[in-house]
């Protein structure tokens, strides 16, 4: 399988250098006019954030060595499949018992591809009072979309808590560190495809103030193949307080398809041919 391959020593010596470095889109395939800005002027090295959002600056001493599931989200090229310019799309949802709930589109539009098949991509995170805006990355080689799902839900766990989002976030790439990805199958379109599954609980063992105390049960659960276009199949977090039964949160982003640039030109001329 794609994620259980032995790293070349100098490999490993060189990433856990990078890793020092941190601190620094309801599916619909009509959309062919995405208000996304290609405007790359302020675009992040995605490899680089990649390899940043991998650990935490002065605590390298606890990754011993890198968990299986460190390499599938930080080391693994989920977008070496894609050769042309595509939009990949996702379905969010949510369910909370605190706030509304909502259905949403995520797109990752993959604007440009250099000769080393690395990806200029932008992106549309929700819309409306929900959207969250992310800066475009360049140099991509890996899907982003983990990495925006986890910043949104940093962001999300501050807003609702008082807390830091930078302590969610750290608790969050630490138990990915400490954790390995299990084989699992799962059903995409009626197929049954291969894929692997990564699922941890950040703050299980944290100590953590009243406020937050309702995140203590909260877990994550990434599922990935490499039969799916930008390896990413689907991200959830759910959460249950133990104190109070009735009080749920629930949020689910989904692989919904891929459609090349080519293939959503063809489809708008066709329709605008037809009307």
């Amino acid at each position: 399988m794609i994620l259980n391959y032995k790293i070349p020593i100098l490999f490993k010596t060189l990433f856990v250098i990078l890793l020092g470095l941190f601190l620094s889109v309801n599916h619909t395939y009509s959309q062919d006019s995405i208000d996304i800005d290609n405007d790359f002027s302020n675009a992040e090295n995605a490899e680089e954030k990649r390899v940043k959002w991998g650990t935490e600056e002065f605590k390298l001493e606890l990754i011993k060595e890198m968990s299986s599931a460190n390499i599938a989200l930080f080391i693994d090229e989920h977008l070496e499949s894609i050769t042309e310019p595509s939009r990949i799309y996702y379905k969010f949802t949510k369910e909370s018992t605190r706030e509304d709930n909502f259905k949403g589109n995520v797109v990752l539009n993959i604007v440009k591809i250099d000769d080393d098949m690395s990806k200029h991509i932008t992106f549309r995170y929700l819309k409306g009072r929900n959207k969250v805006r992310f800066p475009p990355q360049i140099g991509a080689k890996g899907n982003p979309v983990f990495m925006l799902f986890f910043e949104r839900d940093a962001r999300d766990m501050q807003r609702l808590t008082g807390g830091n989002a930078l302590f969610f976030r750290s608790r969050i790439r630490h138990s990915i560190a400490a954790t390995d990805v299990e084989d699992v199958e799962f059903k995409f379109n009626g197929e049954i495809f291969n894929g692997k599954e990564i699922s941890f609980q950040p703050f299980q063992k944290t100590e953590l103030k009243n406020r937050v105390s309702r995140y203590k049960t909260k877990k994550f659960v990434v599922t990935l193949s490499k039969e799916i276009p930008g390896f990413i199949y689907k991200i959830e977090t759910y959460i249950k307080d133990l104190e109070d039964p009735d009080d749920m949160v629930k949020e689910i982003l989904i692989f919904q398809g891929l459609r090349t640039n080519k293939e959503l030109r063809e489809n708008y001329k066709k329709r605008k041919d037809n009307s």
